[in-house]
């Protein structure tokens, strides 16, 4: 799983999220922050493999970002051929399973 530095995974924005806790979109960096949807706390979490850098953001710098995302996704697809299908299978199902358990990242289950 890659993802933007500047990238986030929720159902509801942080903007939302702000605006229906606190009738504003001021608080949507610390609510981002809080609920861990940010790309680097989804890498923490185990969620997201690999976080591609934006010099400051993807969309200044469309043509760079987009080179160092394919070099990311060449490296990652390269990665996983080497791995025999059953592997990567039971791999991909211990881990989502484990998504939203406390510690999932540190906490294998057997398939």
């Amino acid at each position: 799983m890659l993802a933007a530095l500047h990238g986030w995974l929720a159902p509801l924005p942080p903007e939302g999220a702000s605006a229906i806790v606190f009738r504003d979109t001021a608080h949507a960096p610390e609510l981002s922050a809080a609920q861990g949807v940010r790309s680097v706390d989804l890498q923490a979490s185990g969620i997201v493999d690999t976080v591609v850098p934006e010099h400051p953001d993807a969309a200044d710098e469309p043509v760079e970002f987009s080179t160092r995302l394919s070099a990311a996704i060449a490296v990652e697809l390269h990665a996983l051929r080497g791995i025999p299908d059953p592997d990567r299978v039971a791999t991909r199902l211990r881990r989502y399973r484990n998504i939203g358990s406390v510690g999932s990242a540190a906490l294998p289950r057997d398939t």
